[in-house]
């Protein structure tokens, strides 16, 4: 694991920790400094959790256990004052508005050389001959991209629905069948609810599709995956990382395809949007739906 994953990805799986996983990642977030140089047992005493757990919760989060988790931790610590010296932030005058710019660019071109045609076809018809669709994202980012998805397919006049919460996600997977697919959205294809989801819905025969990592954990449980992973280059301290424009640009091509697949039951569908939006203040040349 790179050391700049190790708290993101503490943050974005703690909901799926265990109660005593939570005190050890509470700990470890709120004094990390002191994490690093106390030994288990010490670790152990601190947050009053066995020292099995400590060990366990290193692994969950893709270390070999506690030993390497200390070390991938000192690693973003040491990365973290390097940056702080250099003033990252402070310092950074307006040339920050030209590297997020094009940190933004580099990751949707990335993901564009990255994208397998023949598998976003196929994402695309399995979403336009579903049934229902059902769109899971978790925690900050994927959970605003689910909704995202949804406010792209439903103007297609599909049968969608985006859910954000673990308990909703669960239920609703064990309604699902054979004429339905599931969507689900993860930047980091880790959390443990989206997994157990994701099992959920194939055995009740669904088709799953994902925009996530390629080779990660929930990647590894859909029929197709759409690889966009989290930028590792040309971030700064303080920026939120720019994968969500390569999650969009890839949601915006899938629904371009379903459309495509649909025919024409999606245009006149986005005909008669465009037509409920003009009485509110006329006709706006290349106006976005829904604005």
């Amino acid at each position: 694991m790179a050391s700049d994953d190790l708290l993101f990805t503490i943050r974005t799986m703690y909901e799926d920790f265990s109660k005593s996983e939570k005190k050890v990642a509470e700990f470890l977030l709120s004094a990390p400094d002191k994490f690093v140089l106390a030994s288990v047992k010490e670790v152990a005493v601190a947050v009053g959790v066995s020292e099995p757990t400590i060990v366990r919760f290193g692994r969950n989060v893709g270390c070999k256990g506690f030993k390497d988790l200390k070390i991938v931790l000192a690693r973003h610590l040491a990365v973290a004052q390097a940056l702080r010296d250099t003033g990252d932030i402070s310092e950074a005058g307006t040339g920050f508005i030209d590297q997020i710019c094009n940190s933004a660019v580099d990751v949707m071109k990335h993901a564009a050389r990255s994208i397998n045609h023949d598998d976003l076809e196929k994402a695309a018809d399995m979403i336009a001959t579903s049934k229902r669709v059902f769109i899971f994202g978790i925690g900050g980012s994927s959970a605003i991209m689910a909704m995202e998805a949804h406010n792209r397919f439903f103007r297609l006049n599909l049968a969608c629905t985006a859910y954000t919460d673990s308990y909703l996600q669960r239920m609703s997977a064990s309604t699902l069948g054979p004429e339905d697919t599931v969507l689900f959205i993860s930047s980091t294809g880790r959390p443990r609810s989206l997994i157990d989801s994701a099992e959920l819905a194939k055995h009740y025969g669904a088709r799953l599709i994902a925009v996530t990592a390629a080779g990660s954990l929930l990647a590894d449980h859909v029929d197709i995956c759409l690889d966009v992973k989290l930028s590792q280059f040309g971030v700064m301290t303080g920026q939120p990382n720019p994968m969500r424009f390569a999650q969009l640009f890839m949601l915006d091509c899938l629904a371009y395809q379903v459309a495509n697949c649909l025919g024409e039951p999606a245009k006149k569908s986005l005909d008669r949007v465009r037509a409920s939006l003009a009485g509110l203040h006329g006709i706006v040349p290349q106006q976005p739906i829904g604005d």
